[in-house]
């Protein structure tokens, strides 16, 4: 009797484990799609990742942030032009639309977004920022990828 209760623990052991590792691999597989669409972003060599968040699917996602979820922003090291912010969402694969121009206004003063990029495919939503800091200064562009939600 001790051997099958000892038996019958070991089998309900590797089915948990079993099951622990399927669930794992599936979101790892979630995750993996989202950060190669955002790699698809052309994003140039010479500007500077500043910061990097990154969260991964989950099968019990807790948090007012959905996932998987991903966030990059960069220096950009000058300011852009239309063609510039152009070139990055090119080669995405989704459309990418823009609120207008990527011109800052000259009557804003302090740090401004001056042009926000959206697209959405069946699995993510997408938003490419540019913001500039003041008149002549490097701009930063920020990549943002949430999974769509129901």
């Amino acid at each position: 009797m001790k051997h099958k209760l000892w038996l019958t623990f070991a089998v309900i052991l590797v089915l948990a484990a079993t099951a622990h590792f399927m669930v794992r691999s599936a979101e790892d597989k979630v995750t993996d799609r989202m950060l190669s669409q955002a790699d698809r972003f052309a994003i140039p060599a010479d500007w500077k990742l500043i910061d990097e968040i990154v969260r991964p699917e989950r099968f019990m996602c807790i948090s007012t942030n959905p996932c998987p979820s991903m966030s990059r922003r960069w220096e950009t090291g000058k300011e852009l032009t239309d063609n510039d912010v152009a070139a990055v969402v090119s080669g995405v694969g989704v459309e990418m639309t823009a609120d207008g121009p990527c011109k800052r206004q000259p009557n804003v003063i302090g740090n401004s977004t001056i042009c926000l990029f959206t697209g959405k495919d069946g699995e993510f939503n997408y938003w490419l920022s540019v913001a500039s800091p003041g008149p002549g200064e490097p701009q930063k562009v920020g990549l943002n990828i949430r999974a769509r939600t129901l």
